[in-house]
This record gives C-alpha cells, structure tokens and sequence, in this order.
C-alpha cells in the first residue's frame, strides 16, 4: 500500500514538473533565446515554480525573498483580475538559462537522482529543462519551435 502511494506521488510530481514547462513554453523559448545572445554555451533552462517549497528555496537563493514574494503577489493579483481559467499558469514562475558545465554539475549535487539526465550535454534540437516543483525536479526537453501552426 504504502508503495503505491509513493509511486502515485512520484507520478503526480513528474506531472506537475512536466505541466510547469508546457503551461511556460514561451518563457522557456525566451529564456533560451536570450540566453543564446548572451554568449551562453549550450543553455540549460532552469525553471522554477515559486510557489513550491522546493522551488522557492532555489528562486529566493538566487533573487532574494522580497523580489520572489512581490512576484508572488503580482501573479495573485493578476489571476484575481483576469478570471479566465486558460490564460496559462496559476503559479508565480521564474526561469533562469546557465551554461551546461555550471549548470550540470551543480544540479547534479542539488539533484542526485538527475544524474542520468546530466551525463550527456543536450542536443541542439530542443531546449533542456530543469522543472522544479512538487518538491522535485525533472529534466525535460521542450521543443525550440511551436508545433502547433
């Protein structure tokens, strides 16, 4: 029993961690893109829902707590005034590209289970993604283009 709970709780992870990137495809693109113009190698987008526990520890280590906690109040805010359901994410979200050989090692350490993932540089046809929230993180790769046309 109690190992089908934590199976079940992995995979509600796993798919919050996925729905975090699709619902944030454009800030990942941008992010990537950006990043790219920078002279960043081989970018690695970290996005980070901060809102989690998990992901806000890592958004408030990098921005501080009242950026993170104005940010946080702003979205509210704005989900409050615009009550349309679809209008994408329900979290306050931040997204930051690091170059793969900083970004592979320390997320590794913080992220021991994403060793595999890490092992290899990403290819050049998509973008790499670290998703943090629900307590976790997945490395994901999501698409540099919109299929959707």
């Amino acid at each position: 029993m109690l190992l089908r709970m934590e199976e079940a709780n992995l995979e509600a992870a796993l798919e919050a961690q996925q729905t975090l990137v699709e619902s944030s495809l454009e800030l990942v693109r941008t992010t990537y893109r950006e990043s790219l113009d920078e002279g960043v190698k081989r970018p690695v987008v970290v996005l980070v829902d901060c809102e989690d526990d998990l992901g806000g520890q890592v958004a408030r280590g990098w921005l501080g707590d009242e950026e993170i906690d104005d940010a946080i109040a702003l979205q509210h805010a704005d989900n409050e005034a615009d009550h349309d359901a679809d209008a994408g994410v329900d979290t306050t979200v931040f997204a930051r590209a690091l170059p793969w050989n900083e970004a592979a090692g320390d997320l590794r350490e913080a992220f021991p289970y994403l060793a595999p993932a890490l092992d290899t540089p990403p290819s050049d046809d998509g973008v790499f993604v670290i998703s943090i929230t629900a307590g976790g993180a997945s490395a994901l790769t999501a698409p540099l283009e919109d299929t959707t046309d």
